[in-house]
């Protein structure tokens, strides 16, 4: 690390280059936790600011799908965040004009009346800020991965990613269904602009860079990095992992339709969801570098069916809020192994761009199902009760998960010494990008 971004990072940390750049990295994640429209604060609200608009479940799901779709677009984000610098800079121009849009865009729609019937125009000022968040999350990965290897801090930096996320979530979950049980969704949009205004002034403060005429990679790096071994097959088996029909939609439909929770009785599952996510990511710290990739990799396919199938009987809220501390802890430890695959192979040079790719193609996944699943319960119930409906999209989730497995014989082929009984517990050091 040259003198001057020595001197930047222990700027950052008072006298500490870990304490600064961990601090920048948990107030973005926290805040991208708390502020993404299709997932933190704002969620819960709009469904059901669409429930009470008369929409359908289908049309529901549909809804928060579409939303969804910049986030399939993050390749192209890290394409022109990592071969094109915008105003001479490669992140710090492009994250300050991201977190503007979000900024502004949830303003707008915060002072936007919103009236029955104007399911669009609520669309439509929605998916400014969520193309904002979207391209900011694939910046503010690039920094982490350009700071934090210099410096070898990119794992205590990811598990302050995760950390700040779910901490986040912890606390949406109640203040999201207060929220939308009082009415006040408007309310959401405004605690979500005024986060991401302060996200900007991090990043003009703190996401700084040097400055290039061009940048220092081709695209026949990109080209390389995609022959990869066994990488289509991981891709592959993360699409399916992700395939969850149940999630999100259906879930809250069957919770406050059906069983008459109320909405903030399901914001309590949804942050006790969090907290099982929490105790998953703390745990995965202790065992991932002590047992063979090959074993997690399973694994992370059984917790992709257990995190589905424990909401296939609940009646009563106590029961709800035990299996979501369940299925939180399922979920997020078999996506941490899915996440981990990938860091495995994904070279080190493309990595905004790889990466931004492998998730762009999950979220693809998770947008896809949940229209799929919205779709499903709401056709089924013509010919069956609810709940058989609602089961059928349960058995629905756990079968893509279990075909995993069918993919798993390709990427033992490609990637034998993951089930070899000498695997190292500890990763080599990885090489610096071309």
């Amino acid at each position: 690390m040259s003198g001057r971004e020595e001197g930047e990072a222990n700027q950052a940390g008072n006298g500490s280059p870990v304490k600064g750049l961990a601090a920048f990295f948990a107030i973005m994640y926290f805040v991208q936790g708390l502020g993404d429209p299709t997932s933190g604060l704002i969620a819960q609200p709009v469904r059901s600011l669409l429930r009470e608009w008369g929409e359908s479940p289908s049309a529901i799901a549909g809804f928060m799908a579409l939303m969804a779709i910049p986030w399939t677009l993050k390749p192209l984000f890290g394409l022109l965040s990592d071969f094109l610098p915008f105003l001479g800079y490669r992140r710090r121009s492009y994250l300050l004009f991201a977190t503007a849009a979000a900024a502004i865009g949830l303003f707008v729609l915060w002072l936007t009346p919103l009236l029955p019937g104007t399911k669009w125009l609520l669309f439509a000022l929605l998916l400014i800020p969520t193309v904002g968040i979207a391209f900011g999350d694939v910046l503010v990965d690039a920094l982490m991965i350009e700071r934090g290897q210099p410096l070898g801090l990119t794992g205590q930096l990811q598990s302050v990613q995760w950390a700040a996320v779910y901490v986040a979530l912890l606390l949406t979950g109640v203040t999201a269904g207060y929220l939308a049980d009082q009415g006040l969704q408007t309310v959401a949009f405004g605690i979500c602009a005024l986060l991401w205004t302060g996200t900007f002034v991090l990043a003009w403060f703190y996401a700084r860079e040097p400055a290039v005429v061009r940048a220092p990679h081709s695209l026949s790096d990109l080209r390389r990095a995609l022959a990869t071994p066994g990488l289509g097959r991981i891709v592959g088996i993360q699409f399916l992992w992700s395939m969850n029909p149940l999630w999100v939609s259906v879930l809250y439909l069957h919770l406050t339709d059906t069983l008459a929770f109320s909405e903030q009785a399901y914001g309590n599952t949804y942050t006790l969801f969090s907290a099982g996510c929490v105790l998953a990511s703390v745990g995965y710290a202790f065992y991932c570098r002590r047992v063979r990739m090959g074993t997690l990799l399973h694994l992370s396919i059984v917790t992709g069916i257990a995190a589905n199938a424990v909401y296939w009987s609940m009646t009563t809220p106590g029961q709800a809020y035990a299996i979501s501390v369940v299925a939180g802890w399922a979920y997020m430890t078999g996506m941490l192994i899915q996440l981990d695959l990938a860091a495995r192979v994904v070279p080190i040079s493309v990595a905004a761009t790889l990466f931004a790719l492998i998730m762009a193609l999950t979220n693809f996944a998770a947008s896809l199902s949940e229209a799929l699943g919205g779709f499903l319960y709401e056709h089924l119930q013509a010919d069956m009760s609810e709940l058989a409906a609602y089961r059928w999209v349960v058995l629905l989730s756990m079968l893509f998960a279990a075909s995993c497995w069918l993919v798993v014989p390709g990427l033992k082929r490609a990637q034998p010494q993951w089930w070899e009984r000498g695997e190292p517990a500890v990763l080599p050091k990885a090489q610096p990008p071309v």
